[in-house]
């Protein structure tokens, strides 16, 4: 007899929630602009903070598990059960609209590894040109220390800063790195003072870095919240980057080199996860940071930013679980919400 008056309320209050949120957005319709729907309105009100300057933007940041932002009034009609995640720290974010879906230890300053490479990258295109020679020095080949990622660059050759690019973010290359660093500012030392001032200028108040390449070192640190914004920077704001990312593969012979061919990190691109709908972004590892992840990946028209940052386990494989887990999460947020607004604008 609980039982069924239990469950009696359950549909009460669930029907309640329906009905509380019919009744507050047909009344929203009184305001509409003439011709608009209510889904196009909801829609602008998502995206209203995402057009300001990327250097003014703040998004929502927390320390809790699972924090989403304020807007969706219809909250309790999504999937609220947040998938166990074993990163330290954790960010899940629609990068059109700027809600932040989940946020664990958002706020806490950590090392980030060779994520620090989607910095190295936005520095290299701002400052950079595409088609500009660089030729790898000594510095760059001294990364080769059987250690380090690298991309097994020769002493000598020339690239392109459009293939150092791809040497930097799909074997994740630390010769890469310095050599873009000399080539763009002419040493690492100048080019990390770029990277802090485009930190400063784009309002990163918990980001500050020392090399160029992400390997441990004091004063080298970011938090899951900058990261997920620096990863939202860059595929907005830099095509080539956005295409760099999400290649696989990438082989590269010219008259000014030998041949080169670079495989991603990133098993979400690969065959060891191939995420539906995968698009990037970074991984990193060091002793530090353990096991790092920016990811993004989209689906039906919508899109999703992630980082995890501080996986511990010994195989590196758990990020990719993780990743694959908050975007089937965020991806059923998002259709739910959708659905919800397409049917009461009488789309379905």
């Amino acid at each position: 007899m609980a039982e069924a008056k239990t469950q009696h309320l359950r549909w009460v209050y669930r029907w309640g929630a329906l009905v509380l949120l019919a009744v507050v957005l047909i009344a929203g319709l009184v305001a509409l602009p003439k011709g608009q729907t209510i889904g196009q309105t909801a829609r602008a009100a998502r995206i209203q903070h995402a057009a300001a300057p990327l250097h003014t933007l703040s998004l929502p940041l927390s320390t809790g598990h699972g924090a989403v932002s304020t807007f969706t009034p219809y909250a309790q009609l999504v999937p609220t059960d947040a998938p166990k995640i074993y990163a330290s720290s954790a960010y899940l974010m629609d990068p059109v609209t700027g809600e932040v879906f989940y946020s664990n230890n958002a706020l806490d300053e950590v090392p980030m590894a060779s994520t620090t490479k989607i910095m190295t990258a936005i520095v290299a295109m701002t400052f950079g040109k595409p088609d500009q020679k660089i030729t790898v020095g000594q510095d760059a080949i001294d990364e080769q220390n059987g250690e380090n990622s690298v991309a097994d660059l020769t002493r000598g050759d020339v690239l392109t800063l459009k293939d150092l690019l791809y040497a930097l973010l799909l074997p994740s290359g630390d010769d890469a790195a310095v050599a873009i660093a000399d080539g763009v500012a002419g040493s690492e030392a100048s080019f990390v003072r770029m990277m802090n001032f485009e930190a400063a200028l784009l309002g990163l108040d918990h980001t500050h870095y020392t090399n160029v390449h992400g390997l441990d070192a004091p004063g080298h640190y970011t938090t899951v919240g900058d990261l997920a914004r620096i990863g939202r920077i860059a595929m907005r704001n830099f095509p080539l980057f956005a295409q760099i990312v999400k290649t696989p593969t990438y082989v590269v012979r010219t008259s000014l080199h030998g041949q080169y061919t670079w495989h991603t990190t990133n098993e979400l691109l690969t065959p060891m996860h191939d995420y539906q709908g995968a698009i990037g972004i970074k991984t990193g590892h060091t002793g530090n940071a353990g096991y790092c992840l920016v990811f993004a990946a989209t689906r039906s028209g919508a899109t999703l930013i992630g980082v995890l940052l501080g996986e511990r386990d010994q195989s590196g494989e758990q990020r990719f679980y993780d990743a694959a887990a908050l975007l089937n999460w965020g991806f059923a947020r998002e259709k739910t919400i959708s659905n919800v607004m397409n049917a009461i604008a009488g789309k379905s």
